[in-house]
């Protein structure tokens, strides 16, 4: 079917200007996803330092745990968890948060007409918030075990930027059909359930055998999970890892494109 055929020229014209003006409206969507932040820890003595607090004990309580059972050093495996552990959330977080990125927002669409690109934005912004709390605790950690991952760990940026543009596009996608079909939301929490069991997080990749390690590529979490976390503990993903994070960019932010630019005006409809 020919492209035309499924987006008019002006659902693709309104489409891009909802992308415009909504990126360049970040005093709002920051606003809101730092609100959001705040609210879930409002009345809390640490606030959102809870974020870092959980992070830390759940390293050092399932590290010490798993690395027994692993029967692997608490040195080499508690690093590797901290690591792990902290993109997984971001990567978990973006996928549960992209189901109610309009629904979420009802109040608001029902009300005026704010680019829906605003709210995508605003998930994006609160679990970058949340990710850079549980951050803080790789280097803390780091330090402890005399992990020095050198300037390798500077490759961890690009990883971060395909991560997060893989997100925008999924956060798009799956908005959309989670504002349309309601039982989205309980199917994608159990898809990120499953795909925790799935991706290297607890486990490391070199405990499976060659063949079962060749089919992490497929599984996107994974790939994008690799691409920030092997940085980080000072190795440098593989050319392979990179090509797979870019193929899967692209046909998800096709789909992303044509799911917004068709239905992007019966958001507010739906909810």
């Amino acid at each position: 079917m020919a492209f035309y055929h499924i987006i008019s020229r002006r659902e693709a014209a309104l489409a891009v200007a909802d992308l415009s003006t909504g990126s360049r409206s970040w005093p709002i969507w920051t606003h809101l996803g730092l609100m959001d932040i705040r609210q879930r820890y409002r009345r809390s003595r640490l606030g959102q330092f809870w974020i870092t607090l959980s992070m830390a004990l759940f390293v050092g309580g399932i590290g010490l745990v798993n690395a027994s059972l692993f029967k692997a050093a608490a040195a080499d495996y508690i690093p590797y968890l901290a690591a792990s552990f902290t993109v997984w959330t971001l990567v978990a977080g973006l996928a549960n948060d992209a189901t109610g990125v309009f629904t979420q927002a009802a109040p608001f669409l029902r009300q005026a007409a704010i680019p829906k690109t605003v709210f995508v934005l605003r998930v994006m912004t609160r679990n970058l918030v949340a990710f850079a709390h549980n951050l803080a605790i790789v280097p803390m950690v780091f330090l402890v075990f005399g992990v020095w991952p050198g300037t390798t760990a500077l490759l961890a940026l690009p990883g971060l930027a395909l991560l997060l543009a893989a997100g925008f596009c999924a956060v798009h996608a799956v908005g959309v059909l989670a504002t349309r079909f309601r039982d989205l939301p309980q199917i994608m929490q159990n898809v990120v359930q499953l795909a925790f069991f799935l991706t290297p997080v607890m486990w490391r990749p070199e405990q499976l055998g060659p063949q079962a390690r060749a089919l992490l590529s497929f599984n996107p979490f994974a790939v994008y999970l690799s691409l920030v976390a092997d940085p980080l503990l000072g190795r440098a993903p593989p050319l392979g890892t990179w090509l797979a994070g870019v193929g899967l960019l692209l046909p998800l932010a096709g789909v992303a494109w044509i799911l917004f630019a068709r239905f992007r005006a019966r958001i507010p409809y739906w909810l």
